[in-house]
């Protein structure tokens, strides 16, 4: 059966702006859009640039919108026909690939180690596990910018918000309870009063990090920290 990708390409290079290009290919499921994509660069474009290490979901390099919904292309399932872009709201390098380094410049602020006051009573520590539940939880964030993507408030405020992805990031220190930093005012300082609730990001997260409730916990304890935070 034949199927049609159409792909947004740009090169900034040579191109004043982006343009969808079309693409045909042999559509055989169970295969994937990253499987399409690697089709398109071997028999049909072979200067299409797009980002894929490992396949199976846990590097997050390999984020794009495929018909309107923000994927990991190594998960997603080909369609016959598709439509497929780079995330939003980050520069495009070229093609399908974006740039990471306005957030990766960001990653030295947020002190993503663990940061202890005092040593352990005891070695081998003893740790309750139920108190590293929202730990557990975003540490599934695999940096994918899917999140990013789609949050209406980093489009609107990028100056004031660093986006669902550097809260996620953050939420894994906040809540481990060995932490001894204090990072309530860290989260004001990435904008975390700004977040508006929607979901989005939940909703489009390939692992199930849930920043949306993560964000809303955050929010809620810098608040009880800080009385004069915005709700």
């Amino acid at each position: 059966m034949n199927g049609q990708a159409k792909i947004l390409r740009f090169n900034p290079q040579t191109d004043t702006e982006p343009s969808f290009h079309s693409f045909e290919f042999e559509y055989a499921p169970p295969m994937t859009v990253l499987d399409v994509l690697n089709l398109v660069r071997e028999n049909s474009a072979p200067d299409l640039v797009f980002d894929s290490c490992c396949r199976n979901g846990h590097c997050g390099l390999c984020g794009v919108i495929v018909n309107g919904s923000e994927v990991l292309a190594c998960r997603q399932a080909a369609e016959p026909g598709m439509e497929i872009k780079p995330l939003a709201g980050v520069r495009v390098l070229k093609d399908l690939l974006i740039d990471r380094g306005q957030y990766e410049s960001r990653r030295p602020a947020l002190r993503l180690f663990l940061e202890r006051q005092c040593e352990p009573a005891s070695e081998p520590e003893k740790i309750d596990m139920d108190a590293f539940e929202l730990f557990k939880t975003a540490s599934r964030c695999i940096e994918c910018m899917c999140c990013m993507s789609v949050c209406p408030v980093l489009r609107q405020k990028p100056h004031l918000f660093a986006g669902p992805m550097p809260l996620t990031l953050l939420a894994r220190h906040f809540f481990d309870p060995r932490d001894g930093l204090g990072r309530h005012l860290m989260a004001k300082d990435e904008g975390v009063a700004e977040c508006i609730g929607c979901g989005l990001c939940s909703s489009v997260c390939p692992r199930n990090a849930d920043p949306a409730g993560l964000i809303k916990l955050i929010k809620a304890a810098s608040i009880e920290e800080q009385p004069d935070l915005p709700r």
